[in-house]
């Protein structure tokens, strides 16, 4: 899954550091308006217009079951393309703080702690440390398998 090396977009949620992969990122925008849906599972925020399309707009917190994200100036909404076989979904997702771009070696993703503790560690592809932080590194079609998957239905 992970080659030699890739790029990864860091950002904090909910005081944690994580990172996704510059593959999965079409942009990161500026929470501007944000409409919310009636009826929408805890997790939807709401939707919002990319690029004249409507896009769900995610709460990656509540989605990973981090709680709720406070919205404040920093917040932004990060704007995926997250792929299953041959369809994709765009989707957004409600971050706090975009960190920075970095490459990361593969030798240096370590695996997702507590995996062998039977905990479920699916979304992770693995934990990058830099110095005294740990980010974990996120897979986008891990965390939206199920909407992947009734794509294909």
């Amino acid at each position: 899954m992970i080659q030699n090396s890739m790029h990864v977009l860091l950002f904090s949620l909910q005081k944690e550091l994580f990172g996704i992969s510059v593959m999965n990122v079409l942009r990161v925008i500026n929470l501007e308006k944000l409409i919310k849906i009636p009826k929408a599972p805890v997790y939807i925020a709401g939707v919002t217009n990319f690029e004249g399309n409507v896009i769900p707009v995610i709460d990656l917190a509540s989605k990973i079951e981090l709680g709720k994200t406070d919205l404040s100036a920093t917040s932004k909404v990060v704007i995926l393309e997250v792929y299953h076989g041959e369809d994709s979904i765009e989707v957004g997702v409600l971050i706090d703080e975009v960190l920075d771009v970095v490459q990361i070696e593969a030798v240096r993703l370590l695996p997702p702690p507590l995996e062998n503790m039977g905990f479920n560690t699916n979304t992770l592809s693995g934990i990058y440390k830099v110095e005294e932080h740990f980010y974990m590194i996120l897979s986008a079609g891990k965390i939206f398998e199920k909407e992947l998957v009734s794509l294909v239905h």
